[in-house]
């Protein structure tokens, strides 16, 4: 479940707090509950869907190494390795994991809605309320859809959802995942949300331009990319009282979670801190190719409790 529900919560709910526009800003920090709620959906909700499936599950993660690829090497165009690897869409996308173009899609869904919004007129007092209006619909969209996207922008800077090992089970470190990932998160302090929201800030000061500029593929490849860089450092840091055997599915034996919070803390903030910088920069990048549409006409308290699961598009022939 990669951060957990806590973590993907405070990715998205920091991210909120990081867009600089003033009027993108002001709708989405009102709604940093919300966000952070449908940022866990994808592990939740969907997980026990009717409609889940094994390649739903590997939009998730990547394996580079099943293919052959150095994370860095994976062409950021999946019909190119559709190409290059002479295999069916689908057995491409249960060997590599198509994280980074799950994350396209909600991206281009998202700007889908803000665009159904900005040619829409406002509701009038008696549409207000009103689900189906167009504008009404629009902007519940995007609100949907980029939180829904900042799961798996989350899911990105995990390291252990960069790689085929991606429970440790190779290195006799089995459990790892959620060690790292979820127990060592749920025990950090209730300040945990603003270390991460003071460590993001900082790379936003740092972002560039031409980072700007960059799609969507690129930004959470790049997240891919540094995350794997710190797969070693993490391993460094996790105490082994006794290593996991793979044939008897043994875990390795800890410390309590509480020890893992303080040894990986710096790491996992930064981590959850980049894919917070990123998310948001994605969400103004989002909002802005739809038109920039004014929120001021959206006075709807409709709340996505429990999105529907999406269909992955990008493997439809």
């Amino acid at each position: 479940m990669a951060w957990g529900e806590r973590g993907h919560h405070v990715i998205c709910a920091v991210a909120t707090r990081l867009v600089l526009n003033a009027e993108l800003s002001s709708f989405l920090r009102r709604r940093a509950h919300q966000s952070g709620h449908v940022c866990n959906i994808p592990d939740i909700h969907w997980k026990n869907h009717a409609d889940n499936n094994k390649t739903i599950d590997a939009s998730h993660f990547m394996d580079p190494e099943n293919l052959g690829y150095e994370i860095s090497e994976v062409p950021l165009d999946f019909s190119q390795i559709v190409a290059e690897k002479s295999k069916p869409k689908d057995q491409l996308a249960l060997e590599l994991g198509t994280l980074w173009w799950r994350s396209e899609q909600f991206y281009q869904r998202a700007v889908k809605a803000v665009k159904l919004a900005k040619k829409s007129n406002f509701p009038n007092k008696n549409q207000i309320k009103d689900t189906n209006h167009p504008y009404n619909k629009g902007i519940f969209d995007f609100v949907t859809n980029v939180s829904l996207l900042g799961h798996f922008v989350g899911d990105a800077s995990v390291p252990y959802h960069n790689t085929y090992d991606y429970d440790g089970w190779e290195k006799g470190r089995g459990g790892i995942h959620a060690y790292y990932e979820s127990f060592s998160v749920e025990a950090m302090g209730m300040d945990l949300e603003n270390i991460v929201f003071k460590k993001a800030s900082a790379l936003k000061k740092q972002i560039n331009k031409s980072q700007v500029d960059r799609s969507v593929v690129e930004i959470i490849k790049e997240l891919s990319i540094q995350a794997v860089q710190e797969l070693e450092k993490v391993e460094e840091l996790d105490v082994v009282n006794s290593p996991s055997n793979k044939n008897t599915k043994t875990l390795a034996k800890r410390p309590p979670a509480e020890k893992g919070a303080q040894v990986f803390q710096d790491l996992i903030v930064a981590q959850m801190a980049r894919s917070s910088s990123a998310l948001a920069k994605i969400w103004e990048k989002t909002w802005e190719e739809g038109g920039s549409v004014s929120f001021k006409g959206y006075k709807s308290y409709q709340y996505p409790l429990a999105p529907e699961i999406i269909p992955l598009d990008y493997l439809e022939n």
